[in-house]
């Protein structure tokens, strides 16, 4: 079994040998050549050949061939500068810094050697007199060393430009699966993420170890929680059932097969995995995968966080609904009151364009609207009749007395639950209680559970009062506009009143 990735070889080692192109209109110059180098080695490379009798004939050979090391080139061929003008289209138009030229001539007064080293970046000028097989073999060796270095020199700054742009990827795939809130959003945004940081396109699946699982191979071991591709409900396979424990014992990520195993390091009990089907070791890189180790990293610690804060919304949202449910039987009325306050208040929040922590915020916070009414007498609580003034001064004492209960907690949902306590009996237009305010000064969250709040109660009997009519109860929140309710909020619920009213009809039928 073959863990890890394989390091792709460096682009300088690809080569079997080293490319030379001989561009001169003499034949023997070229079997002379070949003939004084057929023994050359560098770096345990051999030399492969490569003719081209004119300068026209180059350039083709340099368009289909993009690693020559080393040029042998004449100046006089199909004119008395072709071998000039040839490099200096190979250095300014084809933007070829890399391969070295030696130029060689029967003519140096063709030519003057200084003139044609600075203007054409030349490398190297020699009379073809000059070079015997010792000058030959030494001048090639310079070439090919200079050629070598400066390719590692650019595959090293490539390497680290790369580096850094996956660093920035990463950086940037973290913050984006950061920002989800919600562990199945998070879940699917990770697995994408992961897909980006290589670079490939692949079906997918990231995964928990249920809790008890061994290492018997069967399909109860992971619990798929988000995926992507074209293995969507389908069964683990037993080679990835077997590469996913294997990750799991080592705790590191793993790959085999076109396999890849992602091992997401956490400090709490709950193990995750992502795997990845059909991913070709060849097209990923080593740097790839140290990024994505580190990014896995990252996210694992983020998961840790994001399912503890679970944790305590979860608690907080069950708290609060427990005592909400208190409150509701104490009341005699059905808890499906504030179940259905909370989701027609997300609702409408939703449609006036609240962000999606406000909207959640407000859907946990709002059962504890009428928490105050637990230090109401039952003789006024559960009074069949209509309350005189006294009784109803003091049943009004439930606003505060439910912000009193919550007020001080620095918790977003138990904050949001103390201000809908307080304000959700404040109207409008600023004849509501306990405080009398009016318009914006009413917190919006109080403004939209006011006009849930009454909706339900009217379209629901209640102790004191048989159901209305939904007509009745949409012509009175219209009336209201601008007096008890907030126009907008009203607006929105009109806008929203057909998903208000499926939601709604879920709770009669389960009645």
């Amino acid at each position: 079994m073959t863990l890890g990735f394989l390091s792709p070889a460096p682009e300088s080692k690809k080569l079997a040998c080293w490319k030379i192109l001989i561009v001169d209109d003499e034949p023997d110059v070229h079997t002379v050549t070949k003939l004084a180098l057929k023994r050359f080695e560098l770096d345990e490379k051999g030399l492969e050949f490569i003719s081209a009798f004119s300068a026209a004939e180059a350039k083709e050979v340099i368009q289909s061939e993009h690693d020559i090391a080393l040029i042998f080139l004449d100046v006089v061929m199909e004119s008395d500068d072709a071998g000039l003008q040839f490099a200096n289209w190979l250095r300014i138009e084809h933007k070829n810094k890399h391969t070295r030229i030696i130029l060689r001539t029967g003519q140096p007064g063709q030519a003057p050697e200084e003139d044609v080293i600075m203007k054409y970046d030349i490398n190297d000028y020699k009379q073809k007199t000059e070079l015997d097989r010792k000058r030959l073999f030494t001048t090639v060796v310079t070439a090919l060393r200079a050629y070598r270095d400066i390719i590692e020199i650019e595959v090293s700054r490539k390497y680290e430009q790369e580096y850094k742009n996956g660093l920035k990827t990463v950086i940037e795939a973290t913050a984006s699966v950061l920002e989800e809130k919600k562990l199945p959003n998070f879940f699917q945004g990770l697995l994408h993420q992961i897909v980006s940081i290589l670079r490939i396109r692949q079906e997918g699946a990231m995964l928990h170890v249920l809790k008890g699982a061994g290492t018997i191979f069967n399909s109860d071991d992971y619990k798929v929680i988000a995926q992507f591709g074209n293995n969507e409900n389908q069964p683990l396979t037993e080679q990835v059932r077997k590469l996913l424990n294997v990750s799991r014992e080592l705790k590191e990520s793993v790959y085999e097969d076109g396999i890849y195993v992602a091992y997401l390091p956490t400090t709490s009990d709950i193990e995750s995995l992502i795997y990845l089907n059909g991913v070709d070791v060849d097209q990923v890189k080593e740097m790839d995968i140290q990024l994505l180790h580190l990014f896995c990293a990252n996210v694992g610690i983020a998961l840790d966080n994001l399912q503890l804060n679970n944790e305590i919304i979860n608690t907080q949202s069950e708290l609060i609904n427990r005592l909400g449910n208190a409150v509701e039987s104490r009341s005699k009325e059905s808890g499906n009151h504030i179940k259905r306050m909370a989701i027609f208040s997300e609702i409408i929040a939703r449609q006036m364009g609240l962000s999606e922590n406000e909207c959640e915020v407000l859907a946990l916070a709002t059962p504890m609207h009428d928490i105050g009414k637990i230090a109401t007498p039952d003789s006024i609580l559960l009074k069949p009749g209509k309350l005189d003034d006294d009784e109803f001064e003091i049943m009004r004492q439930h606003a505060m007395q439910g912000y009193e209960i919550l007020a001080g907690s620095e918790m977003p949902i138990i904050k949001a639950a103390s201000i809908i306590a307080q304000q959700h009996h404040e109207k409008f237009d600023g004849s509501g209680y306990p405080l009398g305010l009016k318009g914006e000064e009413i917190h919006l969250y109080a403004r939209i559970v006011a006009v849930a709040d009454v909706f339900d109660a009217l379209a629901h009997a209640r102790c004191y009062k048989p159901a209305w009519p939904l007509e009745k109860v949409l012509e009175l929140l219209k009336s209201e506009k601008g007096k008890h309710f907030d126009p907008q909020v009203v607006d929105a619920l009109f806008d929203s009143l057909d998903d208000i009213l499926e939601e709604n009809k879920k709770y009669i039928d389960a009645e």
